[in-house]
């Protein structure tokens, strides 16, 4: 897998001209290729049916003229034996027999056997009784029987005392009986059953193998080798020795069935011999390989150079378009996929020209705009020395102060070096809670000097401390308080605490027990709060605010950094306290994203 994968990273790192000549080349090679494979399989299968079949009609035949030569000795036998039944009954050995009929029956059986001269070997009649010792063979004069052969061991001898009632074949045996028996390997044919008074007799014919080699003699070769065997699957007759193509890959078989005898006729057939007429033509296809990878060479080139010329026309246009050459086109007279990008290419390059002409006035308006930039940063570079001189100036008031023995003094001044340091220098829009609270921390130290009978309480959990805030946004709200909040003679408390709402928000409060605020200009203040949240991007009128509450602007002001810092589900609400103060709730998310708030 990983070799094939190589391949195409290989392909696909070269030009695209590569890419479609090495495309087209491999698939019409591989084409070609599998065209020659399959036409190959096809032809060798169809010349071995048809060889298979040339070799089953002429072994079909060669079976049926055995079956019928088998057949008609069978029922020559039957005839036989049926019209001599009567003088065969009457033969027996108690001399009563008539010499002449014996004879005679002696002369018929040579006139049998000369009608079948070349398909038998020998033939004869054999009977015995109870009452003779000596049983008696019947043949014709030509046939002399070989001395001392123990015949009751032949398997027509066995058929004999089986009492066998129909003809049947015997098993296949190299026994003799006459010297006129030639065949090293035959069978014998046993018909015929007669009795009368315990007397019975049997008719037996020894099956010349010519027979056999006669019929497939013709047919049988060192590619085709025939074998012959009986209705038990013994071998009857084989042209070659056969037991080594059984379950041979090598040899095709094929049988055929004589359907009046028991005999079943197997052909093996050398594979080889058929596919090798396919393998010289496959030869040939070898041969012709070369020829077809020069023609498929010339035809890849041919089709790649064709479809890789206008996309190298167009690489050649883009690279004048790189130098600064708007003035190009690609020619329109393709119609197909490379037309429709050319026509999408002529019309990008004009709105790039076009784009080019725009961005110009625009680049002009912003070095105009960046002039204008650095000089507000220089401004401010200046104005920068004011705060460094405010800390150099708190910094010697804190050294004077612990020098002349006044710690109120070099807090005061250390608590306002802390508070401007935080208000200006720190680069940041959210900040954890807990850096907001330790500024406030500071402011209300401050204060305390000022204002050391109020009662400041401060209850943020630790779990708390690393939710965001917006920087800035507790100090403004606490100056309200102190503000417009404790104005009167009586104790006043300022209570600065968190409530968890759920997994995403939690909420900062500031109560109070001041003076609080008219309902009228409460309901006034918390609408408008509603309205920003509504539109996020609403201006503040201050002068329009200022004529309805004087002290309003500070809320809003840190509402609409809210909003625009996290969005319209959070920002300040406000409601009357327990105690006849005010209640600021500032709901906030957990965890905020400084650059998400940039962005909005």
């Amino acid at each position: 897998m990983s070799l094939l994968q190589n391949f195409f990273y290989f392909i696909m790192n070269r030009t695209f001209f590569t890419k479609i000549f090495i495309s087209i080349f491999i698939s019409s090679f591989i084409g070609i290729v599998t065209i020659a494979i399959i036409n190959h399989q096809y032809f060798k299968h169809i010349l071995i049916n048809n060889e298979m079949e040339r070799v089953q009609q002429s072994i079909n035949q060669s079976a049926v003229n055995l079956d019928n030569l088998l057949s008609r000795i069978i029922n020559d036998m039957d005839y036989f034996i049926t019209y001599y039944e009567s003088d065969i009954i009457h033969i027996n050995t108690n001399n009563q027999t008539n010499p002449a009929d014996v004879e005679k029956f002696m002369n018929d059986l040579e006139t049998f056997q000369l009608r079948f001269t070349d398909e038998l070997e020998s033939v004869f009649y054999y009977k015995e009784d109870e009452q003779s010792k000596d049983p008696i063979f019947i043949h014709n004069n030509n046939l002399h029987r070989i001395p001392n052969i123990i015949y009751v061991e032949h398997e027509w001898y066995k058929h004999y005392r089986n009492n066998v009632d129909l003809p049947t074949w015997t098993v296949p045996t190299d026994q003799h009986l006459f010297y006129q028996d030639r065949s090293q390997k035959t069978v014998w044919l046993t018909i015929g059953k007669y009795s009368k008074e315990s007397e019975f007799g049997i008719f037996v014919i020894r099956i010349n193998s010519k027979i056999f080699s006669d019929l497939f003699r013709e047919l049988a070769n060192d590619d085709l080798m025939i074998e012959i065997r009986d209705g038990n699957g013994n071998e009857v007759y084989a042209t070659h020795s056969t037991d080594h193509l059984v379950n041979n890959s090598d040899w095709l078989e094929t049988t055929s069935t004589l359907e009046k005898s028991e005999f079943n006729i197997h052909v093996f057939i050398n594979k080889l011999a058929i596919t090798d007429k396919v393998n010289q033509v496959q030869s040939i296809n070898l041969m012709m390989v070369p020829l077809i990878l020069v023609v498929t060479f010339l035809f890849s080139l041919i089709l790649s150079l064709t479809l890789s010329r206008p996309i190298k026309e167009m690489l050649r246009l883009l690279k004048q378009v790189e130098n600064g050459n708007f003035d190009v086109r690609f020619p329109n007279r393709y119609k197909d996929e490379i037309g429709i990008l050319g026509k999408g290419f002529n019309k990008m390059i004009t709105n790039v020209k076009n784009l080019i002409d725009q961005v110009f006035v625009i680049k002009m308006d912003k070095l105009k705009m960046e002039l204008k930039q650095k000089e507000s940063t220089i401004l401010a570079m200046q104005n920068q020395i004011n705060p460094h001189f405010l800390y150099n100036t708190l910094e010697t008031i804190n050294c004077h102060a612990i020098v002349h023995h006044v710690p109120s003094i070099s807090n005061m001044s250390q608590a306002l070096a802390d508070f401007f340091r935080y208000s200006i220098e720190k680069n940041q829009i959210i900040v954890s809670l807990q850096e907001e609270v330790t500024h406030v921390e500071t402011y209300l130290h401050i204060l305390n000097e000022r204002y050391p009978e109020i009662e400041i309480s401060i209850n943020i959990p630790e779990p708390f401390y690393s939710y965001s805030i917006i920087k800035l946004s507790l100090q403004p709200l606490i100056e309200n308080a102190f503000q417009h909040a404790f104005s009167g003679e009586r104790d006043y408390y300022l209570n600065i605490y968190t409530e968890d709402i759920n997994e995403l928000q939690y909420s900062v409060c500031i109560e109070d027990n001041g003076e609080g605020m008219d309902k009228d200009k409460l309901d006034a203040l918390n609408e408008s709060l509603n309205n920003l949240s509504a539109n996020v991007d609403a201006t503040i009128d201050k002068d329009k605010n200022k004529k309805s509450f004087h002290h309003g602007i500070g809320i809003l002001n840190v509402h609409s950094r809210i909003l625009l810092s996290f969005g319209s589900s959070h920002g300040v609400r406000l409601k009357e306290s327990m105690s006849g103060g005010l209640l600021i709730q500032i709901t906030l998310p957990k965890k905020g994203n400084e650059h998400e708030t940039i962005n909005r």
